[in-house]
């Protein structure tokens, strides 16, 4: 990472509690479970034994309906994509066991978050869920803090957030404004700027 990134990076972390993603509403400083932009996390699932109110990260322009993918995955692996929601998602090699139809569908709306299918299923290495962040209300101030938060029940979420039982760490890349963070099981994921 370039020295001037880094300053810039480290000015964006005093001031993260005076900004928010994009609410008006006062926030304490996240202690995020995160590690610094570029570097591996530390703790990529941290668990939650209780639901924990998060804030969501929120497109620019809504997308007007649901946007469902599907794609028969075997043990070899492979790729899911939504390009007009920026979100990819990598079944590495040895994931499945038998193949399997994933599917993927984003969410009608600002908020960015996603509903999978088959619902409960583990897989043996966790996918790769990369989100770009062109497009979305994540500035450098506040793309360091977000992390994967996974619903049970697309019920708890509300418009600009919503209940999650677990948070997943993961990697800001600069370079290419996006994040990824690790999968290791279905249902639904929220992309969460702030807790």
């Amino acid at each position: 990472m370039k020295p001037s990134i880094r300053r810039l990076a480290a000015l964006a972390l005093g001031a993260l509690a005076l900004v928010s993603c994009g609410t008006d509403q006062p926030t304490a400083v996240p202690r995020p479970e995160a590690s610094a932009p570029g570097a591996p996390s530390a703790s990529l699932l941290t668990s939650i034994t209780s639901l924990l109110s998060v804030d969501g990260l929120q497109r620019t322009t809504p997308l007007a309906a649901p946007i469902t993918v599907s794609k028969a995955i075997g043990s070899e692996g492979g790729t899911l994509s939504i390009p007009a929601a920026g979100v990819t998602v990598v079944v590495p090699r040895g994931a499945l066991t038998q193949p399997t139809t994933i599917t993927m569908t984003a969410r009608a709306g600002s908020l960015v978050a996603y509903d999978f299918a088959p619902h409960g299923i583990t897989f043996a290495k966790p996918l790769v869920f990369t989100q770009s962040l062109k497009g979305t209300n994540a500035s450098l101030l506040t793309a360091p803090f977000l992390q994967l938060g996974y619903y049970q029940d697309a019920n708890l979420l509300t418009k600009t957030g919503g209940l999650v039982s677990e948070l997943l760490g993961g990697t800001l890349d600069t370079l290419t404004w996006s994040f990824t963070a690790p999968i290791p099981h279905f249902s639904g994921y929220i992309v969460t700027c702030r807790r």
